[in-house]
């Protein structure tokens, strides 16, 4: 017998990622334990990326895909949301620990300069960040085509490189077409669309975990360059002093809305517009309650973890436990 559609929000199982670049902060941090020898790179907390679908972590629910959720429950799911270009959920929401420098790459824009279609815009929050930490996103002002093109598969592509100093609670938006990399030092939380389609510039000229050079996709990296993005910004939310919540903008684009999200111990609702929602921990810890005639059992949440608020649900509650406020990076699907 079917069951209903979910009509309260949902933690997936982690999909854990080894990387050649990956670091060993975050593995403890969530309190994990890793499948593998190498060090961790990326958990992925809410996908329903083909091949790479989390599944439901606990309640009735539990062991069920997203995929299964979508081709069953699309239209609760989503609410005012709308799909991929391939009918997938359309945000992708991932943890990132860089112990070394992530490559310098791109990713393509919706259409045909994508091999599925779908392209990569995302943004990151960051969670931790060594002193004197930078992340790579977009070119210095003046760069051109021409020095661009001969320069971006070597050591001298650094020189067209725009830094951005990152601390923890800096929010960057990363385009289609904005050449970046994340260095070493910075663990974050990223945002994006539904899609794992990056070209490879230059890799720092290391090896990867096999021993051999990783590939690199230099001509259809420099076909996606978008010379007129500019230089990425870091920007934080200054939240007043409250025990209530306050919901304050970072970016918005086609395909996303994001915002930080502050709740003290009398917490307050959050709207979701009837879009779909992702609700990122990135500090303290509470849970989620039933608000506007909802009806779930509270769910916990912990630093790390990834709920998502279904559209069919006008709003939640967040309330903060503990003495810290309940920090959460937020993002609604357009």
């Amino acid at each position: 017998m079917a069951r209903s559609a979910p009509r309260e929000p949902l933690l997936f199982q982690r999909l854990l990622k080894e990387k050649v670049w990956g670091g060993r902060r975050l593995a403890p941090r969530l309190g994990v334990k890793l499948p593998f020898p190498g060090p961790l790179g990326e958990s992925w907390e809410l996908s329903d990326y083909p091949g790479e679908e989390t599944t439901v972590r606990s309640g009735a629910w539990q062991g069920v895909s997203l995929r299964a959720l979508m081709e069953e429950h699309a239209p609760t799911l989503l609410g005012r949301s709308r799909t991929t270009a391939d009918g997938r959920f359309p945000l992708l929401v991932k943890l990132i620990d860089a112990g070394e420098d992530l490559s310098v790459q791109i990713h393509p824009p919706d259409g045909p300069l994508s091999p599925t279609g779908v392209g990569k815009t995302e943004a990151w929050y960051v969670l931790d960040a060594a002193p004197g930490a930078v992340v790579i996103c977009g070119l210095k002002p003046g760069t051109g085509r021409a020095d661009f093109e001969a320069h971006a598969g070597d050591a001298r592509v650094r020189a067209h490189l725009h830094e951005v100093a990152v601390r923890p609670g800096d929010s960057i938006f990363v385009p289609a077409g904005q050449t970046h990399a994340i260095r070493g030092g910075v663990v974050l939380c990223e945002v994006q669309q539904t899609s794992d389609i990056t070209y490879r510039m230059y890799d720092w000229d290391r090896l990867g975990l096999d021993g051999k050079p990783r590939a690199r996709h230099l001509q259809q990296a420099l076909a996606v360059v978008d010379y007129s993005c500019a230089p990425g910004r870091a920007q934080r939310a200054e939240f007043r002093e409250s025990e209530e919540l306050q919901e304050l903008p970072l970016a918005v684009c086609s395909y996303f809305r994001l915002a930080s999200v502050r709740a003290g111990r009398r917490g307050g609702e959050l709207p979701t517009e009837n879009y779909a929602r992702t609700l990122a921990v990135v500090g303290g810890a509470g849970r989620i309650e039933p608000a506007s005639g909802a009806d779930f059992a509270p769910l916990p949440l912990a630093w790390g973890d990834v709920a998502l608020v279904p559209g069919s649900l006008a709003g939640v509650r967040l309330v903060a436990s503990g003495t810290a406020s309940l920090e959460i990076f937020a993002g609604a699907a357009l």
